[in-house]
């Protein structure tokens, strides 16, 4: 019965078609990150012409705290879990009642610490959104171990449809009852019920169930390695929403809602190709680790698509800023039109830097991963404190300055040890890089031909420039029409193996 048990945690029977499984996952995670995109686009469109920039400051200022403290809710071990090579049942069982009991912790001292979070901004509103909100750390402390074994055994399509399902019913919840005039709470309950059905649909998709736990279920290295994870994610948690805990402090609730605004229109487009390569590449990283020709190979493929597509994207958000924040957000928004430019900037190098931090966990370096988020973050941070004295635009202007001098750290820092090198890394984005500059700079030669057409048409017509730009640059570039039917031909490749099995 325990060799039956342990045996859902072999992950050895993956690696014969590691290559199909990693590139179907990525396929299934990205067409899921498109639809979450769009509940996200339809959540910012709808929510934000239903409810004022006040109300998503409120919430903006409380979740600026509660996702800091939500850092320590799994002490890194989800990532523990999906990156050791040989767990048992009795640790993770052990690892789940650490979990549970860390979380409902956490969530306890939320609720107490209400009124200190209302006296902080000064606005007695905050008291029980801070306590509702408490409550998503219950949720998550018991369906994590879960969402970590869906991961581990590489069932994206499990994984995906949990986080679409739980992603459309918190936006149904949000739009009702925003609707029916519950006005910041419509944000709180959408956040509430997300959380809520991630956890039920994890244990309906997840068929391994707890036991009680043990005490030498030899956990330590694990929960060292999470010890370093969860300092990484403190440090990068505090770096990414000490600028809304300044400007609430500072400004209030009006220049939050307009900077978070800003802030969660640059991060969906990206997050839709980031989240896959996240999710996708731990998993797999890990599994080739100790195959370095097969290591390098992958994280060359991965690093190369992924700049292949977000690069243009971040540079047409940049040119075309104004237009798209109207359609999204409304007339009423444009406001956070240069913080929506200024924070699109900086995502030109940030996907790069997170994909360097997941080969540092693929390896098990938590020690080092820990002190490269301890400089990249602290840099952050640092930015911040020097430009809240501009408000929301001096805190927007930190970011792409702080991106910057990260990059050239990480750079120096991330590549010992492991078969990547720098010019590896190099040699495979320049070509984006390049291509991209090239596409920013046609845009803005027609920018002023087009802005005489109506909003859509200008959309459609530079979006077509763009790409035809794009893809020009890239084939005259050496193998750069042969890279190009490289990307196109991994998702092929896949549902034609697919369509052989079934025959």
């Amino acid at each position: 019965m325990e060799n039956k048990k342990n045996s859902f945690f072999d992950t050895e029977k993956f690696k014969g078609d590691m290559k199909q499984r990693a590139i179907k996952g990525g396929i299934i995670t990205s067409l899921s990150q498109g639809i979450l995109f769009l509940l996200g686009m339809t959540s910012t469109v709808v929510l934000a012409r239903m409810l004022m920039p006040e109300h998503f400051g409120l919430i903006g200022m409380v979740m600026a705290i509660t996702v800091l403290i939500e850092r320590f809710q799994d002490i890194g071990l989800g990532d523990a879990i999906v990156q050791k090579k040989e767990i048992t049942h009795e640790q993770v069982s052990t690892l789940f009642w650490i979990n549970s009991g860390i979380c409902l912790l956490i969530a306890s001292l939320i609720a107490l610490s209400s009124k200190a979070v209302a006296w902080f901004y000064d606005d007695s509103r905050l008291v029980w959104i801070t306590v509702a909100l408490a409550s998503n750390f219950i949720f998550s402390g018991l369906s994590i171990q879960q969402m970590a074994l869906i991961r581990r055994r590489m069932r994206f399509d499990h994984f995906a449809l949990i986080k679409v399902l739980s992603a459309a019913i918190g936006l149904v919840t949000g739009i009702v009852l925003a609707w029916m005039g519950y006005g910041y709470w419509a944000l709180v309950w959408k956040e509430l019920a997300r959380s809520l059905f991630i956890c039920i649909f994890a244990w309906l998709l997840c068929p391994w169930r707890p036991g009680l736990p043990v005490r030498n279920a030899g956990v330590m290295s694990m929960l060292k390695f999470g010890g370093n994870v969860t300092g990484f994610n403190i440090f990068y948690y505090l770096s990414n929403n000490l600028d809304s805990i300044l400007l609430g402090k500072f400004f209030g609730a009006v220049p939050v809602g307009l900077y978070t605004r800003g802030k969660q229109l640059t991060t969906v487009p990206i997050s839709q190709m980031l989240e896959p390569i996240r999710y996708v590449s731990l998993p797999t990283l890990s599994a080739l680790q100790n195959d370095p020709a097969k290591y390098r190979n992958y994280f060359i493929k991965m690093l190369g698509i992924l700049s292949f597509l977000y690069m243009p994207i971040i540079v047409y958000i940049c040119v075309y800023a104004n237009p798209i924040v109207y359609i999204a957000l409304g007339s009423k928004w444009m406001d956070v039109v240069p913080i929506f430019r200024l924070l699109s900037t900086s995502m030109f190098i940030t996907p790069i830097i997170v994909l360097l931090g997941m080969m540092m966990l693929s390896f098990g370096n938590s020690k080092r991963y820990l002190i490269w988020g301890l400089f990249t973050s602290s840099s952050i941070m640092i930015a911040f404190i020097i430009g809240i004295r501009w408000g929301a635009i001096g805190i927007a202007t930190s970011w792409p300055i702080a991106t910057a001098v990260n990059l050239i750290f990480s750079i120096f820092f991330v590549f010992k040890g492991t078969p990547v090198t720098t010019g590896t890394m190099l040699s495979n984005i320049y070509k984006p890089a390049i291509a991209s500059a090239v596409m920013g700079i046609v845009l803005l030669v027609t920018f002023d031909y087009l802005i005489h057409f109506h909003i859509s048409i200008q959309i459609l017509i530079s979006f077509f420039i763009g790409a035809t730009t794009y893809l020009a640059v890239w084939v005259i570039f050496p193998n750069g029409y042969k890279n190009i039917m490289e990307f196109i031909s991994y998702p092929i490749s896949v549902f034609k193996k697919k369509n052989n099995n079934g025959k």
